[in-house]
């Protein structure tokens, strides 16, 4: 029988692992889980400082969230903290879809950001809904994914939103609502690069890329380039209908990216 040495197992154990693995790591097939809730951590540590009044607790979820959005009674240390602990939780994801999806990962964090509040919101925290996606409109999110439960902030006026199980179900439906018809066509090829992987998985409920291997419609990646934050902020805001948040504006939304940036910068000290 002939031997087989050491190195030639190692090279032969190479050659069969899966692309994203045998490249060194730089396509992962499953995205990154955030290590800590680092968010919840800090409202924990304000909860119990002078400024506690501002923290509520919610008994369904066992989080907190604030209930005062207002910059000028948030103490500035407790929002540097709460937005450094944000990008510290979720950038990985965000980078992880946007690279998945052609889509600035910027962008999508700052819209995450600005609806949440940072990961801070009573809303997100009780519906890990950090984009304040409602189901008026979007059957897909039930039909498709499996996302039927919503909620009512305000009991006397039903609005909807949709309850998710975790942070990345939020973020993926978020990127299939700015993904639809009427949102692609505002893109400069008109989302030729996506449309095909979003109604892939909306037809199966799973991401485009679990079944690479068997099938030969997609790659672990998607090939092109990424639509930037202006382009993808383009289609999001400061339309007439099919505006996604009535009280943004482009000028606003590229403020709220450049805060990611600050967060970014804050990060690598």
């Amino acid at each position: 029988m002939r031997k087989i040495w050491l190195p030639q197992l190692l090279l032969l154990a190479v050659c069969l692992l899966p692309a994203e693995v045998s490249r060194g790591g730089t396509t992962a097939l499953h995205p990154p889980v955030p290590p800590t809730e680092k968010v919840q951590e800090v409202l924990l540590q304000m909860s119990r400082s002078a400024q506690g009044h501002l923290v509520g607790y919610i008994p369904e979820t066992r989080r907190y969230y604030i209930s005062n959005y207002n910059r000028t009674v948030v103490e500035e240390r407790w929002l540097v903290a709460i937005q450094n602990a944000f990008y510290q939780d979720t950038h990985e994801l965000f980078k992880f879809y946007g690279r998945k999806y052609l889509a600035d990962w910027k962008a999508l964090m700052s819209k995450g950001a600005r609806e949440s509040y940072w990961g801070a919101s009573f809303l997100c925290n009780r519906t890990f809904n950090y984009f304040g996606i409602r189901r008026a409109g979007k059957e897909w999110v039930c039909s498709s994914f499996a996302f039927c439960y919503t909620f009512d902030v305000d009991t006397y006026r039903p609005e909807g939103y949709v309850q998710f199980a975790n942070f990345e179900s939020s973020l993926w439906m978020f990127i299939h609502t700015i993904y639809s018809r009427h949102y692609l066509a505002r893109l400069p090829d008109r989302g030729h690069k996506v449309s095909r992987a979003v109604e892939y998985e909306r037809r199966h409920g799973i991401h485009y890329w679990e079944n690479a291997r068997q099938e030969a419609s997609f790659a672990y990646d998607l090939p092109g380039q990424t639509y930037t934050a202006d382009q993808l902020i383009y289609t999001w805001s400061g339309h007439a209908i099919n505006n996604y948040c009535e009280d943004c504006d482009r000028i606003t939304d590229m403020e709220w990216v450049r805060k990611i940036d600050l967060a970014e910068s804050r990060s690598r000290r």
